[in-house]
């Protein structure tokens, strides 16, 4: 292996490690990685070979700019978070003559997860010393405080993935029940992160290797039984948090509530609004100005459109915090319009059918992870999610079908 692509390899999995412990690193890292990658095409170590199925990221990132131009409150800050959306397939546009280090990759994602989770433990420690029972300081953003706690869910789950399919180095040439007691960790954090979308996508993820890996053994009614059940005993564990049994049947009243009269639910709330009650409301503004903006509101347009819509509807106190539309879907409708959203639905489906001919499931579980956060938060708002998917993504792409699983 030439040098070059040994100093590549190494600032390449570092970088999967530490920017989840210091987000202001990766800026840096990527222009280092961006930089190395250059002097190894001079040197002719690698080729530059652009993929379709990276210019789709692309596209998104020109239709972002674009927008700036026809939205009426026009936010060049946040510009900069969507630059990931060019900088990593640019970075994976250059192909190396030795595959990358994926599992060595992982391996740093793994480690990064296990860091988090001590601060995470040791953040909710002050807290609780400093202000008691006063507030929850084992759950939701108290616990998790260097990340979002939907973005934490994600990275845990990834972790999850490779060690069930042995895809992490180090860990996969050890015993198999080092890998399960910290598969059994890492699902129990989300007890403390509460994320309805992190317990769903979770479930979906080990019922699907159960049924996978069940499938070979004991035959397709079997296997679909017996992946069924970890779901079910997924989701019943889950609820055994009085956290999250509280936010599932909260969740499971406004829904009740909204369907029988979405105009009277979305009207008729009173302040202060508990989550579920927010992304329903959330949900119907933006429905209603994707359908009123077809060509959308622009990057920057859409917080205070739906400040004002919630304004109107009488809800001050949300409108103040600048909400968006906790779904990414609706999210892209809104800021980009219709064109924005089908070449991202395209996007999905180039990426879910390059991995299920290279037979990686890997790959397809990080897209139904990636899918199921979407419904659910605008995933790709902050730099956290971009960073993420958009390295996986394209990192598992690279990867060739002889090595994938």
């Amino acid at each position: 292996m030439a040098n070059t692509q040994r100093l590549f390899n190494f600032v390449l999995i570092a970088f999967c490690g530490t920017w989840l412990l210091s987000k202001g690193l990766s800026g840096p890292l990527l222009i280092l990685l961006l930089g190395i990658a250059f002097v190894g095409h001079l040197k002719k170590e690698n080729q530059f070979q652009v993929q379709f199925i990276h210019v789709t990221w692309l596209l998104l990132f020109v239709l972002y700019c674009s927008s700036l131009f026809w939205s009426r409150t026009p936010d060049w800050s946040a510009l900069e978070r969507k630059l990931a959306l060019l900088a990593l397939p640019l970075l994976f546009c250059f192909k190396w003559k030795n595959p990358l280090p994926i599992a060595q990759m992982w391996l740093a994602h793994t480690i990064a997860c296990l860091v988090l989770i001590v601060i995470a433990y040791y953040d909710a420690i002050m807290c609780q010393l400093t202000l008691g029972n006063s507030v929850r300081c084992f759950s939701t953003t108290y616990f998790s405080q260097v990340h979002h706690p939907s973005y934490f869910s994600v990275f845990l789950i990834f972790s999850i993935i490779g060690l069930l399919l042995g895809k992490v180095a180090w860990f996969r040439v050890k015993a198999r029940w080092i890998s399960w007691l910290l598969i059994l960790i890492f699902a129990s954090m989300h007890l403390h992160l509460g994320t309805l979308a992190g317990i769903i996508a979770l479930g979906l993820v080990l019922m699907i290797f159960a049924i996978y890996y069940s499938i070979q053994n004991y035959g397709t009614t079997k296997s679909i039984f017996v992946g069924s059940l970890i779901l079910m005993l997924s989701i019943l564990l889950a609820l055994l948090s009085k956290d999250i049994r509280a936010d599932a049947q909260n969740a499971t009243n406004f829904t009740r509530s909204y369907l029988e009269n979405p105009k009277a639910f979305v009207e008729g709330r009173k302040e202060p609004l508990q989550g579920n009650e927010v992304r329903l409301i959330l949900w119907t503004a933006s429905i209603e100005l994707g359908s009123a903006h077809p060509f959308g509101l622009g990057l920057g347009g859409l917080e205070p459109a739906l400040s004002k819509k919630l304004i109107a509807w009488g809800y001050p106190q949300q409108a103040k915090k600048e909400f968006n539309p906790h779904n990414q879907f609706l999210q892209i409708w809104n800021e980009i319009g219709y064109i924005g959203l089908l070449l991202f639905v395209g996007l999905l489906a180039f990426y879910n059918q390059a991995f299920y001919n290279k037979r990686q499931l890997s790959g397809l579980l990080l897209s139904l992870v990636f899918i199921v956060f979407c419904l659910f938060e605008s995933i790709l708002q902050r730099e956290s999610g971009i960073v993420f998917f958009l390295c996986w993504f394209t990192a598992l792409s690279y990867w060739p079908k002889n090595a994938t699983t």
